[in-house]
């Protein structure tokens, strides 16, 4: 079983039902819809789309919706516009579309204080940074024109990202277009809310309660990609259920060189409270084009799987690019074999919230080793307690043991875990006996293997998280007291 996690994009290039399949027997775990492009009638035909697979594969498959966010992106133009060096830029700020007109090019962008928080050679970077622009002058009102230069020129495209590092834009962390996206993403059963350009833990405390009133389970991912994150991580780490490393705009907003040490940092500390971390962007950039990656690619991927990260994303790998389904395939081998050459022991999560859960999942996994079973089951409502077993890293394999879809459908984020679908029963080892059933069935498990079952008691899944039992399944695959 592959442990690491891959999170792909959907986007044009993946969007049909042929191709999601393909993408996902290639061993995509979690479909990234970016509400950031497209409508969202074709979202909601891509959940129901994927859920369709889903059960055709017989696999579970994670759904994540990624907000918008507080992001300054370039609104709608036609085409791809070349900007060269010294050209002459207006960006036309507060609208959303608009016929491009050379020289000097008129750029939309969505964003209309810009014009106002702007200041003379200030810089703007389009594209995750690969454009660079000077501010010459600015009009000073809200939804005004400002004048730059282009300093490092290249491609650009309708709703490419704008950043602004040496600027304080004055946008709320949730706005309207993301209250729309978030409702919708509920109301349509996404697993997993991304929550974009996180700047403090009162950014999540919208979603966190729109979540809660609504009454679901979704896990809210925080995505760092803005400096200030940097500086008050640990409380934002205590306020979501994962965290993603984006290095686009984290790589635009900070220095180039500072990215590394930032990405590592935030595995250390995502591990430390046992929450799943994605690293994100450009991971396989090259395979937009080619068929195969670059050595330096390769290299990048097994680097965020050694310090500990437990999903890899592809962005425009799998959204627009010209070989998905190869791409996947390569990065499913990348993480097999990193995993194979590799095991490294996790730090405890010592800072994880839900102590005794905690505490119950530790001496679960310590007795696996100990025993030297072959499964370690764990019975869980919301995956809390297989995310901490699996935040010890046992290298035992695990299996969630649930009775809602959902819970199933969030343990696709969580490493080297897979999961049983059971009816609860009245007693623990009768639900236990149910998953070991299933598991008999589908070859997960043999007569005479050997478990040990964390659960709840006496209900196993419902009830508190508090035993560990110690099992043997015998030669009529029954359940029965190690000895």
């Amino acid at each position: 079983m592959r442990n690491t996690r891959i999170i792909g994009t959907i986007g044009p290039a993946t969007s049909d039902e042929e191709t999601l399949t393909q993408l996902i027997e290639a061993g995509l775990d979690i479909a990234r819809l970016n509400y950031s492009h497209g409508s969202l009638e074709e979202k909601e035909v891509l959940y129901k789309r994927i859920r369709k697979i889903e059960a055709e594969v017989g696999r579970p498959v994670g759904i994540m919706a990624d907000l918008p966010g507080p992001k300054i992106r370039l609104g709608r133009f036609p085409g791809e516009v070349l900007l060269n060096r010294d050209d002459n830029v207006i960006l036309d700020c507060g609208i959303d579309a608009s016929e491009v007109v050379e020289m000097p090019y008129r750029l939309p962008v969505t964003y209309p204080g810009l014009s106002v928080e702007l200041q003379v050679d200030d810089p703007v970077l389009l594209a995750d940074g690969l454009v660079r622009l000077k501010v010459d002058s600015t009009s000073g009102t809200t939804g005004g024109l400002v004048n730059c230069t282009v300093i490092d020129g290249g491609l650009i495209s309708a709703r490419k990202g704008v950043n602004v590092p040496h600027t304080v834009v004055n946008l709320p962390s949730i706005g309207e277009e993301d209250v729309v996206a978030m409702n919708h993403a509920m109301e349509h059963g996404a697993d997993f809310i991304a929550v974009s350009y996180v700047r403090s833990p009162e950014d999540l405390a919208p979603v966190n309660k729109a979540i809660s009133e609504a009454g679901v389970h979704t896990w809210v991912v925080a995505k760092i990609e803005h400096p200030a994150a940097l500086e008050k991580l640990s409380d934002i780490l205590a306020n979501c259920n994962a965290v993603m490393v984006a290095r686009g705009d984290l790589g635009v907003e900070i220095p180039l060189e500072k990215v590394p040490a930032a990405q590592e940092r935030i595995v250390q500390e995502g591990m430390a409270r046992g929450l799943p971390v994605i690293i994100a962007t450009q991971m396989l950039e090259s395979m937009i084009e080619n068929p195969r990656p670059t050595r330096a690619e390769v290299t990048d991927v097994a680097t965020a799987i050694r310090q500990g990260a437990s999903c890899v994303m592809l962005s425009g790998e799998t959204a627009t690019g010209q070989h998905p389904v190869t791409t996947v395939e390569t990065m499913a081998r990348i993480a097999v074999s990193v995993e194979e050459e590799s095991r490294k022991l996790a730090n405890p999560p010592a800072l994880s919230a839900y102590r005794s859960t905690r505490a119950v999942a530790n001496a679960g996994v310590e007795l696996a080793k100990g025993a030297e079973v072959d499964r370690l089951i764990v019975a869980t409502a919301h995956a809390t307690a297989a995310r901490l077993v699996a935040a010890y890293r046992p290298d035992i394999p695990v299996t969630a043991m649930t009775d809602r879809i959902r819970a199933v459908r969030k343990t696709t984020m969580i490493r080297g875990v897979d999961a049983v679908l059971v009816k609860e029963e009245k007693r623990s080892k009768a639900t236990i006996q149910s998953a070991v059933d299933i598991m008999l069935g589908d070859g997960r498990l043999v007569n005479g293997n050997s478990i040990v079952a964390v659960t709840g008691s006496p209900l196993a899944i419902s009830g508190r998280t508090s035993a560990i039992r110690l099992l043997t399944i015998d030669h009529g695959g029954k359940l029965v007291d190690y000895e």
